[in-house]
């Protein structure tokens, strides 16, 4: 996977594992007291970073990375805190995870239905939408699909799982069905109403989710 540290004079860490597709770009609304060790592509799920030197370190998993991070648990540090959002580590599963229909539609991805995609399954607002697109990731289509191919082929064979303290469920999400995350997390959520799959402009900064 590639990452990127943004650093802060503080002995915290947040290690954010992001969603399929995404990239640094994509978060540039985003900030934080702590560091950030951010996270993405999971074409290759190798993780080699060293926090032996924070106090603190928290784990937020978005979508996609809710289910990487049960491939790299054991190379993580002790964590603090654990949270997802909207996701599940059982990602590619035929009842908790994303529907056959939305992965069909993810592949289908091109240059004249990525806009509508972004306004039909990330965004509950045309607002949203037009903040969604001045910080959009700048990867490739042919990215993000080898991305999802081995996401795919990882989740074919027996793999580990995250457990996580909290989850955050977003109402609309249309990628994760709501109902079925209440389910899995069994009581350990929070919902957001009125927001979609992509709730980073619900947010001022990563420190909220963490609080929230």
């Amino acid at each position: 996977m590639k990452s990127k540290l943004i650093k802060k004079p503080s002995d915290d860490l947040i290690i954010f594992l992001s969603g399929w597709g995404c990239d640094d770009n994509q978060f540039k609304n985003m900030h934080s007291e702590k560091n950030v060790f951010l996270c993405w592509d999971y074409s290759d799920i190798s993780f080699d970073f060293d926090a032996s030197s924070y106090k603190n370190v928290h784990l937020l998993a978005y979508s996609a990375g809710v289910f990487a991070a049960g491939l790299i648990k054991d190379k993580l540090p002790r964590l603090k805190q654990k949270i997802a959002v909207n996701g599940n580590p059982l990602m590619f599963d035929d009842y908790y995870g994303i529907p056959k229909d939305v992965i069909k539609v993810f592949k289908g991805l091109n240059l004249s239905n990525y806009m509508a995609f972004r306004r039909d399954y990330l965004v509950a607002s045309e607002e949203e939408l037009e903040n969604f697109n001045k910080n959009s990731s700048m990867r490739t289509f042919e990215s993000c699909f080898e991305e999802l191919d081995n996401l795919q082929k990882l989740a074919a064979s027996n793999y580990p799982v995250m457990e996580f303290d909290k989850a955050i469920i977003a109402e609309k999400d249309k990628i994760f069905s709501p109902d079925r995350q209440k389910e899995y997390f069994r009581g350990k959520y929070k919902t957001l109403n009125d927001c979609a799959h992509n709730v980073f402009y619900r947010f001022k900064n990563f420190d909220e989710i963490l609080s929230f």
